[in-house]
């Protein structure tokens, strides 16, 4: 009998390996690409106001940083798959902040038509029946402006919040997750917890290493319990 085994890596493992590869090879692509935008605009431009610049220029700064930003946001994902519990310093979100606040305020120089043809509304039409905006919602609002004009940085947050495109919500969830931690890091409390203070709804704060979670109004601690592996078989 041949003693010899020969050891080969089940298909997860392969599929996670990929994914991470492709999820990396992309990040770099895109910030490779936001880079370069930026390079030949500024090349192209020199001695001109940024609301002067080709609105194709600032499409395509808008479009790479945005999806640079949100393979950053994934590779941290991964890094969650594979159990590596990674937080961001305060540094390190203080630049996030920055980066991000920095391409929104590139897309208030795009004109709201140019804006849609960058980033398509997502093409989901049942929001009547799930009672969620929807492909309709957002062209709803998008009627009630000019689409010759640039949307002006100051009216971005806002149109984001009714604008439904992946990319867009990705990014602003990853700029507001970045304001979150600097608030905290100057009160003590995220935006989310100062928000549910002040209406009086209960946070917990859970340690994943040793199970117990903390009442965070009163300070009282509970021991979550385990869910077992085992079975009753009747």
């Amino acid at each position: 009998m041949d003693n010899k085994f020969t050891v080969i890596q089940g298909n997860a493992d392969i599929d996670n390996s990929n994914r991470i590869m492709r999820t990396i090879a992309l990040h770099d692509c895109w910030q490779r690409q936001y880079h370069n935008a930026i390079y030949k605009a500024l090349s192209e431009n020199k001695g001109k106001e940024i609301a002067d610049y080709p609105q194709e220029d600032l499409m395509r700064i808008a479009l790479s940083g945005i999806k640079y930003i949100n393979l950053v946001r994934e590779i941290r994902r991964e890094n969650e798959r594979v159990g590596t519990d990674y937080r961001q310093s305060l540094e390190e979100s203080q630049a996030t902040f920055n980066l991000i606040d920095a391409i929104f305020t590139i897309m208030g120089y795009i004109k709201l038509k140019n804006l849609v043809i960058t980033f398509p509304i997502t093409k989901d039409f049942d929001g009547h029946k799930w009672e969620c905006k929807d492909y309709f919602y957002t062209m709803d609002v998008l009627s009630k402006m000019d689409w010759d004009k640039p949307i002006g940085r100051d009216n971005i947050s806002e149109l984001l919040w009714d604008y439904q495109n992946d990319d867009l919500r990705e990014a602003y969830v990853e700029f507001t997750c970045a304001m979150s931690a600097i608030y905290r890091s100057k009160t003590g409390k995220s935006i989310a917890e100062e928000w549910c203070d002040d209406i009086g709804i209960p946070t917990y704060t859970i340690n994943k290493e040793t199970g117990i979670i903390r009442d965070n109004q009163t300070g009282q601690t509970t021991k979550l319990k385990r869910r077992s592996n085992l079975q009753v078989v009747k």
